[in-house]
């Protein structure tokens, strides 16, 4: 690039052109010796620097033209090589592997690999969605009041104290009277001894405020789910109802000769069998 410019184009266009760094394309301009191939004193070959195929294009990947190290080389591990005989590699662990397995939130369950307790336990899932619907409403009323009373028994404990006594080793001054018969003087002797004595004293009241608003954002989720459980009930048992009547009033037509509604007149019965439908349902959720 730099010798069909004339020698006018500029090594740092050069880099920019090739992506390269400029110090790189100086080098090459010296151990090629540019300005001499450029006066037409020097063949056009290169040094081990920047080959001639470089010129004018971007570079190229590989080794350098006439290199013969690879020729031979088909790649892999020599012949005879040893290291990965009976080695099969893998997917992974083997079936039912459970090592990484942490909170258990996304565990892969199989079948086979269930405990005794745990197979009686699906065997006994009722997969009725309004069962399944009133189980959910019965946990999530008791987790609601347990939270409840966790929040309860905090708030009552708001306004206790905590007191700390701090004992150390002391020396205490005593002052220890002799009396001397023969002489029948008294003398005073100062002595001490050492006593585990309270020497500080704290009392301080500590509040639960942290543990209350954590229990309270749980117990809204918990209400959260709670409403959508109730939700869920009252369409699965609005659907059940509603199947009722229409599965009624079809048995009713076809008695009534097959006709469509227009067949026949309405005489009110459709809606004392709608009244009845819902009062064999009330009935159904009090047994």
């Amino acid at each position: 690039m730099w010798l069909e410019s004339g020698g006018t184009m500029k090594l740092k266009d050069i880099a920019a052109a090739l992506s390269i760094l400029d110090s790189k394309v100086r080098k090459w301009k010296a151990m090629d010796s540019w300005e001499e191939e450029l006066k037409g004193s020097v063949p056009h070959e290169f040094n081990g620097s920047v080959p001639i195929e470089l010129k004018g294009s971007a570079p190229h990947r590989g080794a350098p033209k006439g290199n013969k190290n690879a020729v031979g080389n088909r790649g892999g591990a020599p012949p005879g090589n040893q290291n990965a005989k009976r080695n099969s590699g893998g997917t992974g662990g083997p079936p039912g592997n459970k090592k990484a397995v942490t909170t258990g939130e996304h565990e892969t369950i199989w079948l086979d690999a269930l405990t005794e307790t745990e197979q009686q336990l699906i065997d006994q899932v009722d997969t009725d969605p309004i069962i399944q619907a009133n189980e959910s409403l019965y946990l999530l009323t008791i987790r609601e009041r347990r939270m409840m009373h966790r929040i309860k028994s905090l708030m009552d404990g708001l306004s206790e104290t905590e007191r700390s006594v701090l004992y150390e080793m002391k020396a205490i001054k005593e002052v220890a009277e002799i009396h001397d018969e023969k002489t029948g003087i008294t003398k005073k002797i100062p002595h001490s001894r050492n006593e585990m004595m309270e020497s500080k004293i704290e009392e301080k009241g500590f509040r639960k405020l942290d543990d209350i608003v954590k229990l309270e954002e749980a117990l809204t989720r918990i209400q959260d789910k709670k409403i959508r459980a109730i939700e869920l009930k009252n369409r699965l048992t609005d659907d059940e109802k509603r199947i009722r009547i229409e599965t009624m009033e079809y048995e009713l037509q076809m008695l009534r000769g097959g006709g469509g509604k227009e067949a026949f007149e309405d005489d009110g019965f459709i809606d004392a069998l709608k009244g009845m439908a819902a009062g064999v349902w009330s009935d159904d959720g009090e047994a």
